[in-house]
């Protein structure tokens, strides 16, 4: 799904540390899941997804049908408590995908593509969405992607922090594509379709 974060009033800082994603951190995951789903979507712009949120073993499936699918995905974690305040998700071209997923993106050769990204709403405006984001260009380096991508709705905020991160409009997210996001996020921000948005990744390949 479209990749999101926002940005809201200083708070106190944390101190944060990017972790690969491991079967202990499902349930925490899953809460930064139902962040990032319940900000405002809502299936057709009528179900909200506060409605159902999602709980550990759900979230876990994934990774367990695909476990491969661990290696690429991250949770920013609190050193003060330990607890979950951060998420990224991403798939990179070969691996298997839900149906759903592959209405959302087509990915192809050397891309991977950022599915979530979500901060905690007592976590944003601290840098945390940045450090995420960072793991996920290092990791794509590593594992020879030469593209990270995503998608953003229109009207997210979250545009801004990916432009100055290096990230480049596309092109509008076509018809086809607006319908599918329609189908799944509604309007969260009010606004009509959304846009594909990609950094090349420097030192990338062989």
């Amino acid at each position: 799904m479209p990749a999101e974060t926002q940005v809201s009033a200083r708070t106190p800082r944390l101190t944060v540390r990017i972790e690969v994603m491991t079967d202990t951190r499902f349930s925490g995951a899953a809460e930064m899941q139902n962040v990032f789903l319940g900000a405002r979507k809502a299936m057709c712009g009528v179900f909200s997804y506060r409605c159902c949120p999602g709980g550990a073993s759900e979230f876990g499936q994934r990774y367990k049908d695909h476990p491969e699918k661990l290696a690429i995905s991250a949770v920013a974690v609190r050193e003060d408590d330990d607890s979950v305040v951060g998420l990224a998700m991403m798939t990179e071209y070969g691996m298997p995908r839900t149906w759903d997923e592959k209405q959302l993106h087509t990915l192809r050769p050397g891309e991977c593509y950022l599915d979530t990204l979500s901060v905690a709403a007592g976590a944003r405006g601290q840098g945390i969405g940045s450090k995420l984001l960072r793991w996920c260009e290092d990791t794509a380096v590593a594992r020879g992607a030469e593209v990270l991508s995503l998608r953003v709705v229109a009207g997210n905020p979250a545009q801004r922090l990916y432009e100055r991160k290096g990230f480049e409009l596309t092109n509008p997210v076509g018809c086809c594509g607006w319908f599918w996001m329609f189908c799944f996020l509604g309007l969260p921000h009010c606004r009509c379709g959304g846009h594909r948005m990609e950094k090349e990744l420097r030192g990338a390949g062989p």
